[in-house]
């Protein structure tokens, strides 16, 4: 307990100074899911007014069971026909909604649909945490996916904060200790516990011993560090430090597959990519209202593209007109789609009969 205790106390202290000074911003006050938090449970997701937000066992990546008497006691966080839910800067993961029998419009974080409790009175309250041993207030995971324009999509922790890999480590193995791990703290989990990803992130979380006791989080068996001087959600002023040190970038695209479609392509949030058909050859015509739908998969002018294993076509970009880049497959530039809710989701295929997966 003296334990978790220190690294609530450590997170929060990061959490706060990371955070804090763009919660005062408008943009921060106004986002559907926020972060907030208490002494007793950490950080936590709140909505826009503060209050606690929760998620219920009981359900699955983009099924509410919640009815009746259930959302009585368990209001639900909505946007209204037409709103698109947002994130609070620097939060990882993803939001959406999901359309409940009655047309009410739900919103979900990485899938999860989000409730209020009923019995919470104000601010910073959680009295619904741990009720029934089904309903926990809507946590991030330990790492996400964040990132920038400058560097592209990259790994965050739970607070929004930039993930590094360090070139001198080994697999499994920190080498960084003493000045180096005040300089690059390591991300850690407390003793006993697994870290959590984002849905659908490619690759593979783990956590090693260090030798002062210490249970830091690998992603594919490199261990992963935060920057001191990284001030903000976004900041990733320790890329390339010395040389050695380096943001933690998934791949571009990577493969997945179901019974009906076979292969096809997924972004580095793991969620399905599409083409479009009435697209030309290296060229976007997908814009406005239509880019709202379908919005592009971007990368940052200049970054290194990568594909996971197994795809084997060819990774490029396109400027459109707003001069940002669009990644591009065999020259078809590439698209989620926002109805898709959790990775698996392939609601996109044959929209229009002009909207397709990507294999």
């Amino acid at each position: 307990m003296v334990f978790k205790r220190v690294m609530w106390l450590l997170v929060g202290a990061v959490l706060i100074l990371a955070v804090a000074p763009a919660l005062a911003q408008d943009n921060m006050m106004h986002a559907t899911v926020n972060m907030g938090g208490n002494d007793e449970l950490g950080p936590f997701f709140v909505d826009a007014n503060g209050m606690t937000l929760y998620i219920f066992a009981m359900d699955e990546p983009g099924v509410s069971n919640c009815s009746g008497d259930c959302v009585a006691k368990w209001p639900l966080l909505t946007v209204a026909a037409g709103e698109n839910p947002t994130l609070a800067d620097g939060i990882p993961g993803l939001v959406n909604v999901i359309t409940r029998d009655d047309g009410t419009r739900q919103v979900t974080y990485n899938g999860m649909p989000l409730y209020y409790w009923v019995n919470d009175a104000q601010p910073g309250d959680a009295t619904g945490q741990n009720v029934g041993e089904v309903w926990f207030v809507a946590t991030p995971p330990t790492v996400g996916l964040g990132g920038n324009t400058e560097l592209g999509d990259f790994l965050v922790g739970a607070n929004g904060m930039t993930l590094y890999l360090f070139t001198n480590d080994t697999e499994n193995t920190s080498n960084c200790y003493d000045q180096c791990a005040a300089n690059w703290p390591p991300l850690t989990v407390a003793n006993g516990d697994l870290p959590t990803g984002q849905p659908g992130l490619p690759g593979k979380l783990g956590v090693i011993d260090r030798t002062d006791g210490i249970q830091q989080v690998t992603y594919d068996g490199m261990p992963l560090y935060y920057w001191v001087k990284d001030a903000a959600p976004g900041d990733a002023t320790g890329q390339n430090v010395n040389n050695v040190w380096f943001v933690v970038k998934p791949p571009t695209v990577s493969l997945s597959s179901n019974a009906d479609l076979g292969d096809y392509l997924i972004g580095p949030n793991g969620m399905t990519l599409y083409i479009f058909t009435k697209d030309t050859d290296g060229a976007s015509t997908c814009y406005d209202q239509c880019a709202v739908k379908w919005p592009p998969l971007l990368a940052a002018n200049g970054e290194t593209l990568t594909a996971g294993e197994g795809v084997m076509g060819e990774l490029g970009t396109t400027e459109r007109t707003d001069g940002t880049y669009q990644v591009t497959y065999n020259g078809m530039p590439l698209y989620y789609w926002i109805d898709d809710i959790v990775p698996g989701d392939t609601t996109g295929q044959d929209v229009g009969a002009v909207w397709f997966v990507t294999h």
